[in-house]
């Protein structure tokens, strides 16, 4: 029994303890995992009975995962790591370089396109990763406990950048276990057993 509607452009944060089912809920809406009943509707497409290769379809193209470990190739730059997110959309090369730089840019790691990941901190890794995320324009971003593995001084400097992306349009749902992290996501669901114990856009 529940039910969530995500409008575009909006930012979301799906809070709750551990084992509250944040992770279940993560895992449902970016179609990793299927529902034992009900429907996921991305972009007014029902996903319920789509196969295996459809749904990684969708994944591609409409859903950009942001996790709590970075995931970059080690021995590839920062721009090629971001490049990576467009492999599979047919994108030529040089496209794909041209892509991810504008998206470096983006995420303010400009400096930081020629680089490998064990030369940058943790913050700027993560940055990566969001550009990566962001490369393919999806419909929406998935983060899931993205600021876990950052200090305090990161977590807000990642969180501002999440706002800001935001505020230009991207759709943002994240899942945390930090009260300071969902009180800047602009609306707030909070999980436990379960089940939705509050949602702060019904909120008069």
């Amino acid at each position: 029994d529940v039910s969530i509607s995500v409008p575009r452009s909006e930012f979301l944060g799906i809070i709750g303890a551990s084992g509250s089912g944040k992770s279940t809920l993560l895992h449902v809406i970016g179609t990793l995992t299927r529902p034992s009943s009900g429907s996921v509707l991305i972009d007014g497409l029902d996903t319920a009975g789509m196969s295996d290769g459809a749904l990684s379809g969708i994944r591609s193209q409409n859903v950009g995962f942001v996790f709590q470990d970075f995931f970059l190739l080690p021995g590839v730059s920062a721009t090629e790591n971001v490049g990576n997110g467009l492999l599979y959309s047919g994108t030529p090369a040089r496209e794909r370089k041209q892509r991810a730089e504008a998206m470096l840019e983006r995420v303010g790691l400009d400096h930081r396109m020629n680089h490998l990941p064990n030369e940058m901190s943790g913050g700027e890794q993560q940055r990566v990763a969001i550009a990566r995320a962001l490369v393919h324009d999806p419909s929406f971003v998935l983060a899931d406990e993205p600021t876990g593995n950052l200090d305090s001084q990161n977590t807000a400097s990642l969180m501002e950048l999440f706002v800001s992306l935001n505020d230009e349009g991207s759709t943002v749902i994240l899942i945390t276990h930090d009260p300071e992290v969902a009180e800047m996501c602009a609306r707030q669901v909070t999980l436990r057993d379960g089940r939705i114990e509050s949602d702060s856009s019904a909120t008069p």
